[in-house]
């Protein structure tokens, strides 16, 4: 193989495994009359929520309280009281 094709082949790895290596860590996108749920098997997904849907909805919802944190490990959702330092160290404050 020569010099020019080793760079070409090497060019195309990287442009195709750029994309799955990065990470998007920008705040969600979260809008006005959607639902976003994490159904019983455990997959999530977003749907657009219409009046009657909302309106059973919030009988029983409630607000997330500031400082309340999201993620993901092992493939659950989980939330957690606490706030990032400016290192992105997580400290843990009262609550739930």
């Amino acid at each position: 193989m020569s010099a020019s094709m080793k760079v070409l082949a090497a060019a195309a790895l990287v442009a195709t495994a750029t994309p799955a290596l990065a990470q998007d860590t920008s705040p969600w996108d979260l809008r006005e009359r959607n639902a976003y749920v994490m159904d019983m098997q455990g997959s999530m997904w977003s749907t657009r929520v219409g009046d009657k849907g909302m309106a059973m909805m919030m009988r029983k919802a409630k607000a997330v309280p500031p400082g309340t944190t999201f993620f993901t490990n092992n493939g659950r959702l989980y939330m957690a009281s606490g706030m990032f330092d400016r290192a992105g160290g997580f400290m843990a404050m009262g609550g739930y």
